[in-house]
């Protein structure tokens, strides 16, 4: 018998013409770890929260969910919000105190948690200061306290640098081989997750589209945009880093053609910036030039300073030290979409035409709050190209986004550089990095460490760079992306 199993469950959001989910039937069993795919706006958070009681969403719904996972912890796509006390300590241990239980059980329970997810450097830390990837692990080990027997994540790994998610998938992977939790997570980012999920389930437009072991699937040429890009290379399509290594690399890379870039649209120099008298510096005398009609990103851990480097070229911050030019408009894009959000309706945001691509069929009632996190960022980046700026900062453009998605993204920002405007974007998707960069910059410890051609730093890069990179080095000099090979 199935653990959790859905029967043809059938959802509609109130005042939605559509439906969100259609006629979708899911069987997952007890100690599994289940990956969930798709477009963007396909269902998937919908799905997640029907699974969940507490927070399951409002609206008229058929068919049958079986299976207790009441006691299923959740963790939400936006981890920030999810938090409800300041100190990590108390975040842990809220759950608990809520059920009032005794405080010797409480610190066994905690002491437990905090050595399973070896939190101890930073068990009393704010949560405010800690990095992308030290949130995701608080916040997992918040909902693990509790020792559910079911843990829900919506896209754990979004924001987080590449680093950061292989932790937090090493993690998850623990959580579901060492303690028996059922995992059961969506995700747009299919590296390191593919090789170790028992079931895949691919959605697209509310329905399940596809179902079956990740190998299986892969199979299908169809399905491999949901697959890590190294997949596709070869017929045996391996499912991991180390398994396409051993493949048989019959590729030849293309020469590097140097782009002639001479004008400049952004100078930094010498740029020191602290948020308070008493704190470390974030940046720390950084220099950094852009040129007109490029494409330069800026990549490094999380925490490091590359959004707040973009907020002092924004002029949102100012630097106590140093000196910024800009030639032109700036349009900014923050990490949070809703910032950009100012109406009431998808309709009076973006206008007609998109707003019915977005969401066909309650374009001009749905409320920009209520779109998927994907959804959110499309609206977000349609709003900020709809604006004639000379200069344009983004701050992970690519966040949320599906593979469709990104290759529409890519398409409109290479469109932009070749019509004479400035893209500046901070990213840890480090694929797209590498295939829509001109310029790529480092920042680590405060300055840029190396800036130079996307393929001069991404190959001379060891952790962050591409897939691509990672298969061929040791067999081609400076291929970064499926681009570069012959």
């Amino acid at each position: 018998m199935a653990y959790i199993e859905t029967k043809n469950l059938t959802f509609s959001y109130p005042k939605s013409n559509s439906k969100a989910l259609k006629d979708v039937s899911i069987i997952i069993d007890k100690g599994e770890f289940v990956l969930l795919m798709g477009k963007t706006g396909s269902g998937k958070s919908t799905l997640l929260k029907l699974l969940k009681k507490e927070i399951a969403p409002f609206g008229e719904i058929q068919g049958e969910i079986i299976g207790n996972t009441n006691s299923a912890a959740f963790v939400v796509q936006d981890i920030d919000s999810s938090f409800v006390c300041d100190k990590v300590r108390g975040e842990l241990v809220f759950a608990l105190e809520n059920k009032k239980l005794p405080n010797d059980v409480i610190a066994v329970k905690l002491g437990e948690i905090v050595s399973f997810f070896n939190l101890n450097d930073i068990l009393d830390a704010d949560i405010s200061e800690l990095s992308g990837g030290q949130k995701a692990t608080v916040a997992v080990a918040a909902a693990m306290i509790s020792a559910p027997d079911v843990l829900i994540l919506d896209e754990p790994l979004s924001q987080l640098d590449p680093k950061a998610s292989y932790q937090l998938v090493s993690l998850l992977q623990r959580v579901n081989s060492e303690l028996g939790t059922t995992v059961i997570m969506s995700s747009h980012i299919s590296d390191n997750l593919v090789d170790i999920c028992d079931k895949m389930y691919i959605m697209d437009n509310g329905k399940i589209a596809a179902d079956g072991t990740a190998h299986s699937l892969s199979k299908c040429d169809n399905l491999l945009p949901f697959f890590p890009v190294y997949t596709s290379l070869f017929d045996s399509r391996p499912l991991s880093v180390k398994e396409a290594i051993f493949c048989n690399i019959n590729f030849k890379e293309k020469e590097i053609t140097e782009s002639k870039f001479a004008q400049k649209a952004v100078e930094v120099k010498n740029i020191t910036f602290s948020y308070g008298k008493n704190q470390k510096d974030i940046l720390d005398g950084l220099n950094l030039t852009v040129y007109k009609g490029s494409v330069h990103s800026i990549i490094g851990a999380n925490a490091g300073g590359k959004t707040t480097l973009l907020k002092v070229i924004a002029g949102i911050k100012k630097q106590y030290a140093g000196k910024v030019k800009v030639y032109g408009k700036i349009g900014y894009l923050p990490q949070n979409p809703r910032y950009l959000f100012t109406k009431d309706t998808v309709l009076e945001e973006a206008g007609e035409s998109f707003a019915k691509r977005l969401c066909p069929n309650d374009y001009d009632t749905r409320h920009p709050y209520d779109l998927s996190g994907g959804e959110m960022q499309k609206l977000a980046l349609e709003i900020l190209f709809n604006n004639d700026f000379d200069i344009i900062l983004m701050d992970e453009p690519s966040k949320s986004l599906d593979y469709f998605s990104k290759q529409e993204l890519k398409k409109t920002i290479k469109e932009l550089a070749k019509n004479g405007k400035t893209v500046v974007l901070v990213s840890h998707d480090l694929d797209f990095v590498g295939e829509i960069s001109d310029f790529v910059s480092f920042l680590s410890d405060g300055i840029i460490t190396i800036t130079g051609s996307r393929r001069q730093v991404l190959s001379s890069l060891d952790f962050y760079t591409t897939q691509i990179r990672r298969i061929t080095k040791g067999k081609l000099k400076s291929a970064v992306s499926a681009e570069d090979l012959i």
